[in-house]
């Protein structure tokens, strides 16, 4: 009777049926991505399930193992609460008696609701059987129909990759393994053929660079229609009604329309601080999603087997290479006291898994995702076409800057809104791929306070070589940045006796458990608080000399005239600090400041 129901069942399905084994076979799917379990022989014995409550059944296809049917209450706050679990021992260990199943070569297939109807299918897949996952498929069902998956791969060998929670992504992949080699990606089930198309964040990509167990860069590929409308949907990629909705036309031109790349650039990603990202680029094009290697086969997944996905060794080449028609740089300063985005084991400490986003303000960038820092993050926009990712090194600021970009800004606070510290805007009038004028606003002003612009600097260009680039900002730019921030500070103190003390806030971000190139960025705002004070108090003054009308003819006393040169000889050296002030050369800064305590 089985020999002719499989001949039965051959004919209606097709051959591949033949070659499947029957942990495959108890889920395989009707056309459009189907699966019903109230056509299973065990579905009778379902209302009889009280939660908690389970049974075994024994899979009737050749070689198909012993599979657990549970009703369990939902943990997580949806309606209904109660699901059906069905669970298949894909590899056969199984224990007798067993009432779970095991994260090594197990399927959970879920049902909300207990309504026959499959909304999940959480898949382990343990290629080398030694009871290590290797990969996870987590299957996503909308009104019974197959729409999408993750996938998931271990490349570390810790067996970690989703965190879920009803068997399902949590949502939140600071509990599941962004640390390490590890690689997720999205694909779109595609009824019409039966197959996985790319979509969403295929690939996520992360990348251990000194084997310490932890990640250092990762890349994200935003994967849409070629011809999808970025004024209608600018965040496609990301957007849950397109990867889980129904099947369309234009999915069959997929391409790779942003890529988002961030770096570890101070090398302070560690167990203490892991996702120590400062750096990302942020890319939007048009670049078909056709790449040799993207399909991968894997016989131990569930059908369709084959999914599509930029190999993982090339991702990040691809993404220093990727044919952008814009890009965004981003370098995390400081995080945002006013917000919590950061992650679990420092949850003030606002360091996303994902990288560093671009923003959804002034230059608006498609697919760029969220959720996205304002504040303390420095934006940097390049308008023009770019297959190369290049950074130079500007003395004005101490900076590394992206080459190419035509502006940049940057919102500073410390503390709650209300006590916002200023912006610095950059912009490269000539042309050139430099930066070349600063404007420096304090709070809400409308004019900026000081303006350093027509400079001549030395800017060092790194191109993409990142060794030399954390080498050079880490043991040069960064200690020697603190050193003089410090004796700048301290010299403009000691000149000014009376100046007002700095707020708490910026003392308190001083003394807080940050970074060396945290440490700088503060120190920056606590100068140009002392100097804007500094130097306002003394032009005032220095002004008020100068129009002051000698009272006798100078031609009468030795005196008067000393007394005039000494104040021009004043103007003139407030002039001088200023531009030394401006071109960031705060060596000369220092010896100017040494003159103007001499001569009081």
């Amino acid at each position: 009777m089985r020999s002719v129901l499989l001949i039965i069942l051959f004919f209606f399905m097709g051959t591949a049926l033949w070659a499947a084994e029957g942990w495959e076979m108890e889920t395989q799917m009707a056309p459009g991505g189907k699966l019903d379990l109230k056509t299973k022989s065990w579905w009778s014995l379902v209302d009889e399930l009280k939660v908690g409550e389970h049974f075994v059944s024994t899979s009737s296809f050749p070689d198909g193992g012993a599979m657990i049917v549970r009703r369990d209450a939902r943990t997580r706050s949806r309606s209904p609460q109660d699901m059906l679990v069905w669970i298949i021992d894909d590899d056969g260990d199984m224990p007798p008696g067993s009432s779970q199943g095991d994260r090594d070569s197990d399927c959970y297939v879920v049902d909300y609701g207990c309504d026959g109807t499959v909304d999940r299918i959480l898949d382990y897949i343990d290629v080398d059987r030694d009871q290590i996952p290797d990969e996870m498929d987590i299957r996503y069902f909308v009104d019974g129909e197959l729409r999408r998956a993750w996938f998931g791969v271990d490349l570390d060998g810790d067996g970690e990759m989703w965190h879920t929670i009803d068997y399902e992504y949590t949502g939140d992949f600071f509990l599941s393994d962004p640390y390490g080699n590890n690689e997720i990606y999205m694909n779109k089930y595609n009824p019409q053929t039966d197959s996985w198309i790319p979509i969403s964040e295929c690939p996520f990509t992360f990348y251990d660079d000194d084997r310490d167990g932890l990640s250092e860069s990762v890349v994200r590929f935003s994967a849409a229609p070629l011809d999808f409308s970025s004024e209608a949907d600018p965040d496609y990629a990301n957007s849950q009604k397109r990867y889980e909705g129904t099947f369309d036309s234009s999915m069959n031109r997929m391409g790779v329309v942003n890529i988002r790349y961030s770096l570890d650039m101070d090398e302070m990603s560690d167990g203490r601080n892991p996702l120590h990202y400062e750096m990302g680029f942020n890319m939007v094009g048009r670049l078909p999603y056709d790449f040799e290697r993207m399909e991968r086969t894997q016989d131990l997944r569930r059908a369709p087997k084959s999914t599509v996905c930029i190999p993982f060794e090339e991702a990040r080449r691809i993404a220093e290479q990727y044919p952008a028609d814009h890009t965004g740089f981003s370098w995390h300063e400081f995080e945002d006291p006013a917000i919590r985005i950061g992650g679990p084991r420092r949850p003030e400490y606002d360091r996303r898994w994902e990288g560093v986003f671009w923003t959804w303000e002034r230059r608006i960038m498609h697919n760029t995702g969220g959720p996205v820092q304002l504040w303390n993050m420095r934006r940097e926009y390049m308008p023009s076409f770019s297959d190369r990712r290049q950074l130079y090194y500007s003395p004005i600021d101490r900076r590394l800057h992206l080459k190419g970009a035509a502006e940049g800004w940057i919102r500073a606070r410390l503390a709650g809104l209300e006590q916002a510290l200023g912006e610095i805007r950059m912009f490269d009038v000539n042309q050139d791929g430099y930066f070349d004028r600063w404007e420096y606003y304090w709070k809400d002003d409308s004019r900026p306070y000081r303006i350093a612009s027509g400079l001549s600097a030395s800017h060092r260009d790194f191109e993409d070589d990142w060794d030399a680039m954390k080498k050079f900002y880490n043991e040069q730019v960064l200690p020697q940045s603190i050193q003089l921030n410090q004796q700048v500070i301290r010299a403009l103190e000691e000149l000014d006796d009376d100046s007002t003390p700095i707020p708490d806030f910026l003392r308190e971000a001083l003394e807080g458990d940050i970074s060396p190139d945290e440490r700088r960025y503060v120190l920056d705002w606590i100068r140009e608080y002392r100097w804007r004070n500094f130097i306002s108090k003394e032009r005032n003054e220095s002004q008020r000399r100068i129009n002051a009308a000698p009272k006798q003819d100078p031609r009468s006393e030795s005196a008067l005239r000393i007394q005039s040169e000494q104040t021009w000889d004043y103007a003139m050296q407030l002039s001088l600090l200023e531009e030394a002030y401006a071109r960031g050369d705060y060596e000369l800064v220092l010896e100017h400041l040494e003159k103007i305590h001499n001569r009081e």
